[in-house]
């Protein structure tokens, strides 16, 4: 297969135990997401990228969390990728010609729409330094990874207290544990 996100992976060198999926995940999502984001995860795998700076992420793993803070399941929108803070990139499929990857910004509790095109997320989007900056908080990683030590692919950094009740990012205020865990209970707070 000649990678169609050749870029992404010279940016965000992959992990050594990427998760490839089984068939029943590609055949869950193959009628939703493009071909070449099933190739892709054939190719290299769910995981960590970057030390985890961005996880590729199995949709399967994530749904129930983005579901959660969108306000209700809706398989036109799924979860393809999440920064170290636990914040989502996720696909949505508008027509069957139109699509876009929208950021849920779970600390902020802000959603925007990146770009209106998946390959060109992983193309140039996401590889842009200043993106890579501003949305995966990429200094910030850097310490917490070595002060905190580094995280799984269902880890995240989180901030105590929430940024949504007056936390701040600074590193003194970064602790790690399970996204999905995380994720709810920021939604919860916000109730």
């Amino acid at each position: 297969m000649s990678n169609q996100y050749e870029l992404f992976i010279k940016t965000f060198k992959p992990s050594e135990d990427l998760i490839k999926p089984k068939n029943a995940t590609i055949k869950q999502f193959e009628k939703i997401l493009p071909k070449k984001l099933i190739e892709f995860w054939k190719e290299y795998g769910f995981g960590n990228y970057a030390d985890g700076l961005i996880k590729v992420i199995n949709p399967a793993d994530y749904a129930d969390s983005l579901y959660e803070w969108l306000g209700g399941e809706d398989e036109s929108k799924l979860p393809i990728a999440m920064t170290a803070f636990g914040d989502i990139f996720y696909y949505r499929k508008l027509t069957d010609t139109d699509e876009d990857v929208s950021f849920l910004d779970i600390h902020h509790r802000q959603i925007d729409v990146c770009i209106w095109s998946l390959n060109d997320f992983f193309n140039s989007f996401i590889v842009d330094k200043d993106a890579i900056e501003e949305y995966l908080k990429k200094k910030l990683f850097e310490r917490a990874s070595k002060e905190k030590g580094s995280i799984n692919y269902d880890e995240i950094y989180y901030f105590i207290p929430a940024l949504a009740i007056g936390g701040s990012e600074d590193i003194k205020h970064i602790d790690k544990g399970i996204a999905t865990v995380h994720q709810s209970l920021l939604f919860q707070m916000g109730m």
